[in-house]
């Protein structure tokens, strides 16, 4: 194994711009969600939700991200499939990679739903907050996710792609594509507002649903004008060794929370009551202490990722991009690993209830406020 450093010929301008660009996408797709609905973004939360418990909400943020990757290639290009067409004449290789995705995406799928996030929870909004857990999370996952594309020869896996590459938006695309979706999750907000302020309740939580499907929509569209969905430049990225590394995938994380950081000091500080559609704001404990489940999760999900070169959204958005049996491949092993997590709870609260002596009668509940026990509710399941 050859350990050379060296920049990318790729790491260019307008590569730059495009992570800027397509992180201020993201983040401002975050903002608009707990703006809207009150809920923290979270990509392998929603995928993890929908597993233990179905939710229309849920599922139309994912088939947001799938729609986006249906209709941004061919409005924008420099999409590629997974995993790189140059392994196709060798099977040997081709099996290789078949066990690189699903070993891949097992541990994206268990690590994240062990730690509680990903890079969209953890990263762009407990770096926000500035919570302790995500600050110890997203190093944690980084460290072990570039560690383990260099050591694995994810690049070599997947190198670069000229022809993607070279149809990669300009700067000034990438500008103009991020200004519009920005300026329509703007005017979806403002008409949130309005909604929220003219229905009950109750017909407002119906038109969640279309907003949970606006965030997943936006939210795939930022990670399309970013690169974040081709494999070889999250390769490029993570992979130091192969002489020919890529940081420009690190300005997605400085875009999203250029716009993340400010939105939640204010939400936090200054911020209204409830959200615009009227629900409660469900946010985590940034006080909540770091554990065991939190440290192993973080470091298999990086080594998940460095393996497989896809994080949860990602996943979903090539779903609709480049649907292939290698992206099935991942696909599956993301959900075995979340549903491997979903067995291991359910053994561990088995195992408290053994231990655990019966209780001589059922405590009280004390009735709470239906905007109150919403809000609760929104920050048990909360992915940070």
């Amino acid at each position: 194994m050859r350990f050379e450093f060296g920049v990318s010929d790729y790491f260019t301008t307008d590569a730059v711009a495009a992570a800027c660009f397509g992180g201020l996408v993201v983040g401002s797709t975050v903002a608009f969600k707990t703006g809207v609905i009150g809920e923290v973004l979270g990509v392998s939360g929603s995928t993890r939700g929908m597993l233990i418990k179905p939710a229309l909400g849920k599922a139309a943020f994912i088939l947001g991200l799938v729609v986006a990757g249906i209709f941004m290639p061919h409005a924008l290009g420099g999409t590629e499939a997974l995993p790189a067409p140059v392994l196709d004449s060798d099977s040997g290789m081709r099996a290789r990679i078949y066990v690189r995705l699903g070993v891949g995406g097992a541990l994206v799928g268990f690590g994240t739903a062990l730690g509680n996030g990903c890079t969209s929870g953890h990263g762009l909004t407990g770096l926000a907050r500035l919570s302790l857990r995500s600050w110890v999370a997203v190093p944690l996952f980084m460290f072990f996710a570039m560690l383990t594309a260099t050591l694995s020869g994810t690049a070599d896996a997947f190198p670069a792609q000229p022809v993607a590459e070279s149809e990669a938006p300009r700067w000034d695309m990438s500008l103009v594509w991020a200004a519009c979706i920005i300026a329509f999750l703007l005017l979806c907000a403002a008409a949130a507002h309005v909604v929220g302020r003219t229905l009950s309740r109750e017909a407002a939580q119906k038109v969640e649903v279309a907003a949970e499907f606006v965030a997943g929509v936006a939210f795939g569209c930022g990670l399309c004008v970013s690169s974040m969905v081709r494999p070889s430049k999250v390769a490029g990225f993570l992979d130091w060794r192969s002489g020919a590394w890529d940081p420009s995938l690190a300005f997605v994380m400085g875009g999203g929370l250029a716009v993340t950081f400010p939105f939640w000091q204010l939400l936090e500080r200054k911020g209204p009551s409830s959200a615009l559609l009227g629900g409660g704001f469900g946010m985590p404990a940034r006080t909540k202490p770091v554990d065991r489940d939190l440290v192993l999760g973080a470091m298999l999900f990086g080594i998940g990722w460095g393996v497989c070169g896809v994080c949860p959204g990602p996943i979903w958005v090539l779903v609709g991009a480049e649907p292939s049996g290698e992206v099935a491949v991942v696909v599956v092993g993301l959900l075995l690993g979340m549903l491997a997590w979903r067995l291991l709870q359910k053994y561990r609260g088995a195992g408290a209830c053994a231990a655990q002596p019966t209780a001589p009668e059922a405590a009280k509940e004390t009735p709470e406020a239906p905007g109150k026990a919403s809000a609760e509710k929104k920050a048990a399941a909360a992915p940070v």
